[in-house]
């Protein structure tokens, strides 16, 4: 679709916005796979930092801008939010490695969430399947925890689990990654509307339900075979 006149003028920024979008779908992707997680989350943030950048740089020579458009870009360079993000990405630009937490629970599930589930360490250099393995060989080699933690036959097991950073230990990477993109974005509708263009929507409806993405669930049929050592089609 063609750009209006007033979104042309901040096209550079406004595409940051729609890549942070996409990183945000990279993120629901790769949750379960610690490199694909970070690297994304990790563009996410590089890209959400460039947007104020861009926005002066298209902006600044406009007679409005010191006092109309530049106190708006304070403000979102001012966020809680955005800052923290801001300095993460300046620390991995020149320091090192962006630090993360990875925590999860395990159990049984009927299609609907955790029908019991019990806290599992999951490691942030660790992949949900690699997490799954460690299970399946602690229900076989202690039958009291099989009996506890694993499946029925109306039931099969499910790993749930947690990215987060060391400073925001409450919120997960997509809950961040969502805040971030609408943070930016309000930014964005406010210059647009002031620029004589339309508000931007910042409802994100094709985002995945967050508990969905954050869980994974296993066969039945293969857990009692590599646990139990039992066939399910042979016993049904």
């Amino acid at each position: 679709m063609k750009m209006s006149c007033v979104h042309e003028k901040i096209a550079l920024s406004l595409d940051r916005w729609q890549e942070v979008h996409w990183q945000i779908h990279q993120i629901e992707k790769h949750y379960h796979s610690p490199e694909g997680v970070r690297y994304s989350f990790n563009a996410l943030i590089r890209a959400a930092k460039e947007i104020p950048q861009l926005l002066s740089m298209e902006l600044q020579n406009r007679p409005d801008y010191q006092g109309q458009i530049k106190p708006r870009l304070d403000e979102l360079r001012a966020d809680p939010l955005f800052s923290l993000l801001s300095n993460k990405r300046d620390y991995v630009v020149h320091r090192g490695m962006l630090d993360v937490h990875s925590s999860g629970r395990i159990g049984t599930t009927e299609g609907h969430g955790f029908k019991i589930g019990f806290a599992f360490s999951v490691g942030p250099w660790e992949s949900s399947e690699e997490a799954y393995a460690r299970f399946t060989e602690v229900c076989r080699s202690d039958k009291e925890k099989r009996r506890m933690m694993g499946p029925d036959c109306d039931s099969w097991p499910m790993l749930q689990r947690k990215w987060v950073l060391p400073d925001l230990p409450d919120e997960d990477f997509l809950s961040i990654a969502i805040t971030a993109w609408r943070t930016c974005g309000t930014k964005l509708s406010e210059i647009l509307v002031h620029l004589g263009g339309e508000a931007l929507d910042t409802e994100l409806r094709c985002a995945h339900d967050p508990e969905r993405v954050r869980s994974k669930e296993y066969s039945q049929a293969e857990f009692f075979r590599l646990v139990d050592g039992i066939n399910l089609d042979e016993v049904n």
